[in-house]
């Protein structure tokens, strides 16, 4: 996956690098999710080199574990020196780290999680275990080699507790500071009952889970004989959004089906693939579609945002929060006609001058201002039953299928189907398991702040509820 991390002369600002990706793994060999989306709790293969001859000093690692952590332990990010960063890592490792701008993205999500503390630290010989505590107490295990003097291998984990019933789960969860819901329901026929409830409620926000919301519009239009899965869409500059993804990348008039951008909205997240459905669409469709599932709040999804439009509301220059946060239904519909000419930059030159606010993005929810989507779990137990069940469902299954969000016992679950969602303050996990009898499941979470949750508290977060699945 190729990303563009904006580059101004000589220096890059670690707060940039934060606004522009962020993995959950964290390892130099695994998987790549973009800004919006923390993936998988676990994943990704340790990046760690191979270690140095026995006859290494004892203290080969201290030096550059000493620098990198001074960097991810600053209270002033914007302080670190990208050139340095670069210089430290090994030609191979800034390598296999280049789809997240080579190590400095590493330590920006993990200073995302800030303020980071150091709680132990053992150097043996080339290799250094550390343990970290994010700002929410999340505890990390950090893990760093190093060859030549330089580093060579990087990998953070979250030390999530031990937990044996959903009860476990509910306070680990809570006590990561943030507004929280945890449902787990069965679906019978296309209905949820809950086996467990916390706060199913709560109306909170989602995020890219959304996007359930625009696939089963996709499938609804096809099934209805209006849309086809091998239909072409182009992509377009004036239409492009922000990352995550690849299509704000692709060149103008680039060509991809229908089939191609719902993979793409649901395996990577990606925006733009997002907004070209909902385009060909029509935004009604996919408020229809939120209606059709039998939403408790249809209100908290109309105006049914695109990507691009909530980056513009958000974090645009200028933002539209306040216009936005008092507008009703009707003044809201005319504030995004007013965005139709507006376009996001997908290669920003100069952060200062880019099209959106890319500091503010890492750092400023907009919860608190109404932009996005929101629902409570039960309605989105209710969107999942109503993809297991409805139009299409053997192809939305194979899509949500790409990334099960986690690994599931093989011999208790034979299906996994999975969308998350991760903004500043926002964090939304949904997953659609069929069990060896056939039941089908759905465990859904939500966590919202007015305070950026990090990666690594994202991380900690879907380790605890994935593991829930053992007590089904």
């Amino acid at each position: 996956m190729r990303l563009a991390l904006s580059r101004n002369g000589a220096r890059r600002t670690i707060v940039a690098a934060v606004a522009v990706v962020t993995t959950v793994g964290l390892t130099a060999c695994g998987s790549v999710d973009p800004l919006l989306e923390s993936g998988a709790a676990r994943g990704g293969a340790d990046a760690s080199t191979e270690p140095e001859p026995a006859d290494t000093p004892a203290a080969a690692v201290t030096p550059v574990a000493d620098t990198l952590l001074g960097w991810i332990t600053t209270t002033d990010p914007s302080s670190i020196d990208p050139a340095a960063v670069d210089a430290l890592a090994t030609p191979e490792l800034t390598g296999q780290l280049a789809p997240i701008g080579g190590l400095l993205g590493p330590i920006a999500q993990i200073q995302q999680s800030a303020p980071i503390t150091v709680t132990d630290r053992v150097d043996e010989g080339a290799q250094s275990t550390v343990t970290l505590e994010t700002g929410r107490g999340t505890p990390v295990t950090l893990r760093l080699a190093a060859a030549g003097g330089r580093l060579a291998g990087i990998q953070a984990l979250p030390d999530t507790p031990d937990v044996a019933t959903f009860a476990d789960v509910d306070a680990a969860l809570l006590a990561l500071g943030a507004r929280t819901s945890f449902t787990v329901s069965r679906l019978d026929a296309g209905r949820c009952t809950a086996v467990h409830d916390l706060n199913s409620s709560e109306t909170l926000p989602l995020a890219s889970v959304a996007k359930l919301y625009v696939l089963g519009a996709v499938a609804r239009a096809v099934d209805s004989g209006t849309l086809t899965w091998d239909e072409p869409l182009t992509v377009t500059d004036a239409r492009k959004s922000a990352p995550s993804g690849q299509l704000q990348l692709a060149p103008e008039g680039t060509v991809v089906t229908v089939r191609e951008a719902a993979d793409a909205m649901i395996a990577i997240s990606d925006n733009t693939a997002t907004d070209l459905l909902i385009d060909r669409l029509g935004r009604a469709a996919v408020e229809a579609e939120v209606a059709a599932t039998g939403s408790s709040d249809v209100a908290a999804l109309t105006p049914f945002l695109t990507t691009r439009e909530f980056f513009l509301l958000g974090w645009g220059r200028p933002d539209g929060r306040a216009q936005w946060r008092d507008a009703d239904v009707a003044e809201r519909r005319q504030i995004l006609a007013g965005l139709a000419e507006r376009t996001i930059d997908s290669n920003p030159v100069d952060p200062a001058t880019a099209d959106l606010d890319y500091v503010g993005i890492a750092t400023r929810p907009a919860t608190a201002d109404g932009i996005g989507w929101y629902a409570n779990g039960s309605d989105l137990c209710a969107a999942l039953a109503s993809l297991a069940v409805g139009p299409q469902n053997d192809v939305v299954r194979q899509i949500l299928a790409q990334n099960p969000g986690g690994e599931f016992d093989p011999t208790r679950w034979t299906y996994a189907g999975y969308k998350n969602g991760n903004a500043p303050g926002e964090v939304a996990g949904a997953w659609l398991l069929t069990d060896t009898a056939g039941q089908d499941w759905v465990i859904s979470t939500q966590l919202a702040s007015d305070t950026p949750i990090g990666p690594l508290d994202n991380a900690a977060a879907f380790e605890l509820v994935t593991r829930s699945s053992a007590f089904l």
